[in-house]
């Protein structure tokens, strides 16, 4: 059909009311409608291309780093392998609303989705784009997310998702379809969870449902002084900075934020390294990395660090470094409940979650913070076919009111049920207290685990010798009027106690290892241990307590 000259510009003020185009994307189209050849053709959807591509535009992406903060695009650039990014639905653009938003500008509506390599292996990623509409969360914008989340889980392999947004768009939530919304975006995040790895990169506001959608992920990533994160609007005379902050809040308090960052490149560095110990999905196991360490090596300085005197504490990091492979630990939520630790480490190039006390906070004692991140670390590892190591020295659950009061028993009862599920191989060795409930903390025989070994150091009971004569032969003792009888009755009950800890140590331990051989022993017991498989009763889910 042939348009006459003076109908085209009545079209072309028509397409630009009616689709909010801007002249330089119509130019682009014109040029491919008026392509001769494949090659003209291709050469109008580049141009369209490299329009799309730069988001906002200039002056958004110039805002964007004055803020001290990458675009989508240039995150994923700097994140994966090279040059191995494919993004899809670039085209795709907001509804519109009947407001004046600004849709005409709101390329790929303010998401960059896509899938890439990452250290040679394949990954998902999804970002907010803040440069287009403060990469607010539209109908189109949910829509694209869900989808490479539904592609990544029929691919099994990991997501990384950029938050980097604004918000729910209020305009759009008039009209919102709840089968593309934050709800569905929030629902996927549960059919993935122990099915494929999922990170989320926090790197600027995210807010509201946002904050929920990324703490469903596995692990979460925020940057120091530059991200936040909170659910309710803030309060008169508090900032969202303030209210969410990433290091004096989720770090430190919450316990949100798995992996705190100094800047944008720590965090996509970090990102990496994590995903390097993971498997692609939970059928697969993680990948094996010559890393180069000798696995019969012996650490001397491993027969100085733990004293024979048990009320004085030592530094369970040293041990950490001196056994894994080239002292290379990734700990997770560091400066929350610091009096466990947890993180992964590889012994033989093998990737293994590693839990350990820390005597030099609370003296290793278990407490409702430290239950709740062992938990959830454990089932982590279970969920992906990650051999556990735990370093025990737990000499009770923290007995304060205030942890009473607020449900020590309850969260305690959740950490109990989640070592006990765990099906992968298990070694526990104790390098020193184990008393009463402690033992929770590090399984061992007790809760299905596999191997249960000690250094000379270990020490166990219902409690110290000392707490069981008061207990037992309290009274007894207070009836002595003679002081100096008193006091020796009491050392030869205190005596007595230690003996019977002693013989129930060895009777409770499969067997005494010299701890310079604590690194040969765990690589020896991971490959006897390779292929252990364990049947389960059958059931539809365990009833955690949360």
């Amino acid at each position: 059909m042939t348009i006459r000259p003076e109908e085209e510009r009545e079209i072309m003020d028509m397409v630009i009311r009616r689709f909010k185009l801007q002249p330089e994307f119509i130019k682009s189209v014109e040029r491919l409608k008026a392509a001769k050849t494949m090659k003209e053709a291709l050469e109008a959807i580049e141009m369209e291309r490299r329009m799309l591509l730069q988001g906002g535009g200039p002056e958004a992406i110039e805002e964007q780093h004055k803020l001290g903060r990458l675009t989508a695009r240039e995150r994923i650039g700097k994140f994966v392998d090279e040059g191995t990014f494919r993004e899809l639905a670039l085209w795709h653009r907001p509804y519109e609303t009947g407001f004046d938003i600004g849709e005409e500008r709101g390329r790929g509506d303010g998401v960059v989705i896509g899938y890439a390599q990452l250290n040679g292996r394949p990954i998902s990623i999804w970002a907010h784009d803040a440069t287009v509409m403060g990469g607010s969360v539209g109908t189109v914008h949910a829509r694209k997310v869900n989808m490479i989340m539904r592609d990544t889980l029929n691919a099994k392999i990991p997501i990384v998702g950029i938050f980097d947004s604004k918000g729910l768009r209020a305009h759009d939530v008039i009209q919102y379809p709840e089968f593309y919304s934050t709800s569905t975006m929030a629902y996927f995040q549960t059919l993935v969870s122990g099915v494929l790895p999922t990170i989320a990169l926090v790197m600027g506001p995210c807010t509201g449902d946002l904050a929920l959608i990324a703490s469903l992920s596995d692990f979460v990533f925020m940057v120091r002084g530059a991200s936040y994160m909170h659910l309710a609007p803030p309060p008169a005379g508090i900032t969202s900075e303030e209210l969410g902050d990433a290091w004096n809040v989720h770090t430190k308090i919450s316990g949100c934020c798995d992996v705190i960052c100094d800047d944008e490149e720590d965090c996509l560095k970090k990102c990496r390294q994590l995903l390097s110990y993971l498997p692609l999905n939970n059928t697969q196991k993680p990948p094996v990395v010559d890393t180069g360490d000798d696995p019969n090596r012996r650490e001397e300085e491993l027969l100085e660090i733990v004293p024979l005197d048990s009320r004085v504490p030592y530094n369970m990091y040293r041990i950490i470094s001196l056994i894994v492979d080239n002292g290379e630990f990734f700990e997770l939520k560091r400066y929350w409940a610091s009096n466990d630790i947890v993180g992964f480490c590889r012994f033989g190039g093998k990737t293994v979650g590693l839990v350990a006390s820390n005597p030099q906070d609370k003296a290793g004692c278990m407490n409702i913070d430290a239950a709740n991140k062992q938990a959830r670390f454990t089932r982590f590892c279970d969920a992906f076919n990650i051999p556990i190591v735990w370093l025990g020295d737990c000499p009770a659950f923290l007995p304060a009111v205030d942890e009473e009061i607020r449900g020590l028993i309850r969260t305690g009862c959740g950490v109990i049920m989640a070592n006990s599920e765990v099906t992968v191989p298990q070694i526990t060795i104790f390098i020193r207290k184990m008393y009463g409930g402690g033992s929770f903390g590090s399984p061992g025989k007790g809760l299905g685990g596999d191997l249960q070994v000690a250094w000379p150091t270990y020490e166990r009971g219902l409690m110290a010798p000392e707490g069981a004569v008061s207990v037992i032969y309290g009274r007894e003792l207070g009836a002595i009027q003679d002081p100096v009888e008193r006091a020796r009755q009491t050392r030869m009950r205190v005596e007595e106690m230690l003996w019977g800890n002693i013989m129930q140590t060895r009777e409770a331990n499969q067997t005494y290892i010299d701890p310079r051989e604590t690194r040969p022993f765990i690589i020896s017991a991971l490959t006897w241990l390779e292929n252990r498989q364990e049947e389960r009763s059958v059931r539809k889910h365990e009833n955690i307590r949360v």
